[in-house]
Order: structure tokens, then sequence, then C-alpha cells
């Protein structure tokens, strides 16, 4: 909101030296002419200012398009929480979370500029970026009906690669980065404990309870 009205407050300094270049000023008898570095700048500004939300707004509506295909639900919405959203949201402590009844996927600030930023450099393959593709992808599951946690990060664990593939990374990141979730941070979660147990289960593995048995499963062959 603080970008929006940042930016409105710019444009009205701008179109302000542009009136009163046509209209005289109360008490004047002339137009004063145009300061171009003023209206320039104003401009400038007014557009810098707006952009940071539009890129978001954009990003959000980028997200939500995918999250439809993966969670294959018409109800899957993707909202990036500002850092004023994250300190009100009672749920501040997850990274991400997700409403199955109305389909609300939020992610909690900083991550979506994480996988933002990730897509942009997909070779680049650190902890973060892997986990916000697979934090996408667990909320995902939810939206698609999944409750559990522990099942729902196993679903999208074998989701990883179609999760990634939908965001634009490419196949051989997509799979290295599938199986280095798996293999490493997931493998984690049960050796930290805590409130990481619940979503780590040793049926999540191939041929176990939890696999699904997918074409493009993130561990099939």
């Amino acid at each position: 909101m603080l970008w929006w009205l940042g930016a409105v407050l710019f444009l009205w300094l701008a179109l302000r030296e542009l009136y009163y270049s046509i209209v005289p000023k109360p008490g004047f008898l002339q137009p004063e002419p145009i300061s171009w570095p003023y209206l320039l700048i104003a401009l400038g500004l007014a557009i810098g200012l707006a952009s940071v939300p539009w890129r978001k707004i954009r990003f959000e509506q980028f997200l939500t398009a995918k999250a439809r295909i993966l969670s294959e639900s018409d109800q899957a919405t993707v909202h990036c929480n500002t850092f004023f959203d994250t300190a009100v949201d009672p749920m501040a402590l997850a990274a991400g979370h997700a409403n199955p009844e109305t389909g609300e996927i939020v992610l909690q600030k900083p991550w979506c500029a994480v996988l933002r930023k990730y897509l942009k450099h997909p070779q680049r393959l650190d902890d973060e970026n892997i986990f916000s593709v697979q934090m996408f992808a667990h909320e995902a599951m939810h939206v698609r009906g999944e409750r559990n946690e522990a099942v729902a990060e196993c679903q999208a664990i074998q989701r990883y690669v179609r999760a990634a593939r939908l965001l634009g990374v490419p196949e051989a990141s997509a799979r290295e980065g599938g199986l280095r979730y798996y293999r490493s941070l997931y493998q984690q979660r049960r050796q930290i404990g805590g409130m990481l147990a619940p979503y780590y289960s040793v049926e999540c593995a191939p041929g176990k309870r939890l696999d699904e048995a997918l074409p493009d499963s993130t561990w099939a062959r």
C-alpha cells in the first residue's frame, strides 16, 4: 500500500507541474514553464515506486496459475506476504501455509523473493532455493486436499520436478534440486525432530507406502 501511495504522490506532483505549465498558479498572470528535470524525476520516482507492487502482483498471478495446475484445483491462489503481512499473520512462524477450504496459499516474506530470484538463475541450487520450490509444492498439496503434513510433504517431494518444471526450471536442475532435497534436507527433518518431525515419514521412499509411483516422480529412474 505504501508503495502505491508513494507512486500516486509523485504522479500527482508530475501532473501538477504539467497543469501549471498550462494554467497560471493562483495569483499569477502567466503559466510557468515546465521544469523538465523536476518533471522527469517525479515521473521516474512514480514509475519506480509503482513497479515494486506491480512485480509482486504479476509474480503472484504467475504462481497462482502454476499452483492451479499442480494442485489440480481452480481455487488455488498464491499470496506473497509483505513484511507487515507476515508480522500480523497468526502463522508467521511457518514459512508458508495453505487453506484447503479456500485454496489460498500464503508464502511468508522473504520466500517469494527467494523463489523469484532462483527462477532467474535456476542453476544456483543452494538450500534456500531448493526449499522455496519444495514449499510451493507442499502448500499446493494442501490445496489439493491433503491435510496431513507428512503426507503432503511426501507428495510434494514426488512432484518437486513437476513443480520446478512448471515454474520454468530446466529438467536437469529440477531433478537435481528434488533429489538433493529428498536425500539431504528432508532426511535432516528426521534427525532434528521437534517442530520438523510431523513433516517426516519413513514411509516416504521408493517402494514404500507413500510412494505414488508417478511417472515423473523425483526419484523415478
